[in-house]
């Protein structure tokens, strides 16, 4: 079983930006000597303009998230850098197409881009995109980034981008025919998308078992006829996480966390009740996480998940804490975890 990190940096009123990021490349570097998979970083607008309930500061510092992927590969030896997500409805396809193409180049292949559309309407409102255009946006955008990103001579008709004849430089250099690339969406019709254009999929944290399993099958009926690779490593699931030895401490993180995951959903979607939030985490002790996991990879088939070790603004030695405690005693139960870590997946 696999294990990566998700990276928000998150950056509370008061906090040094130059801190938070140090802190983040720190944590990093720890996954990296503790055999973590991937980092997969988010992308973020005009945090500071939120509008959220409950909520003080910023929510997000990285709106380039493959420039602190540079800083990570030249300060780790062989973690994979993902994004989570790089927003392809507010950037012309084009010059994403040529980011990821100098990451492949400069990180030897260590890419695994995960593409979206966004959600947050300030987000939206900030560059001047109306919300109800995202998905056509999307859809043509990653047509065009798709094709772009293999180097070869195309041109492009759309609704949105008339592209004449053009072919990008750099060349794919470590990854063939083009850099991974990823959707971020629950959306059954984006999945049955993914499957046929033989890209990977990553869930929302807040989708159920039943969803996913539901996603992945339709997957798999799609993309196994054609040809395309369906290891459940291509599908990973993303979890928030707690680990702590006391019971009465990770309930009152849960009891405390939940005003954060009402400010992170915004007005936009229905925050759900403690406990049900509760078995959409991976929490509790040692033990309890080992369970947790065993039951996502023995009921649905996971062999990934993206975990989220700061969500609810902890602190960096709360969150390093996680981690030594979670690849102390939790990764020995995974076998596999240390001897996949850094593999092309």
């Amino acid at each position: 079983m696999r294990f990566s990190k998700f990276i928000a940096l998150v950056c509370p009123n008061g906090k040094d930006p130059a801190e938070k990021y140090s802190e983040s490349l720190d944590q990093i570097r720890m996954a990296d000597d503790m055999g973590f998979h991937g980092i997969w970083l988010s992308e973020n607008h005009f945090s500071s303009k939120t509008g959220l309930p409950k909520f003080q500061g910023e929510i997000g510092i990285t709106p380039k998230p493959l420039m602190f992927g540079m800083k990570i590969v030249e300060n780790t030896r062989q973690i994979r850098v993902g994004t989570a997500v790089r927003n392809i409805v507010f950037t012309n396809p084009l010059l994403v197409a040529e980011e990821a193409l100098v990451f492949d180049l400069l990180s030897k292949g260590r890419l695994d881009l995960g593409v979206g559309s966004g959600y947050r309407p300030w987000e939206f409102e900030g560059f001047r995109i109306s919300p109800k255009e995202a998905k056509e946006r999307f859809l043509e955008s990653l047509d065009i980034l798709d094709q772009a990103m293999r180097g070869e001579a195309f041109s492009f008709k759309g609704q949105y981008y008339d592209i004449p004849e053009v072919s990008l430089v750099p060349k794919p250099y470590y990854t063939q025919p083009r850099p991974k690339i990823f959707i971020a969406t629950g959306d059954m019709e984006q999945v049955r998308l993914a499957a046929r254009k033989d890209y990977g999929v990553m869930s929302f944290s807040t989708s159920s078992k039943e969803h996913l399993l539901n996603l992945y099958n339709t997957y798999r009926e799609i993309a196994e006829p054609l040809g395309y690779d369906v290891a459940r490593d291509r599908f990973p699931v993303t979890r928030q996480i707690y680990i702590h030895r006391d019971p009465a401490v990770v309930q009152e993180y849960a009891e405390r966390n939940l005003p954060h995951y009402q400010a992170a959903l915004g007005d936009f979607k229905e925050c759900p009740p403690l406990e049900e939030l509760k078995k959409l985490y991976i929490i509790g002790t040692p033990e309890a996480c080992v369970g947790q996991l065993k039951a996502l990879r023995d009921e649905m088939g996971c062999t990934h998940v993206i975990l989220w070790f700061n969500f609810g603004w902890l602190t960096h030695a709360e969150v390093t804490a996680q981690m030594q405690l979670f690849a102390d005693e939790v990764m020995p139960h995974f076998t596999d975890a240390k001897e996949t870590a850094g593999a092309n997946a």
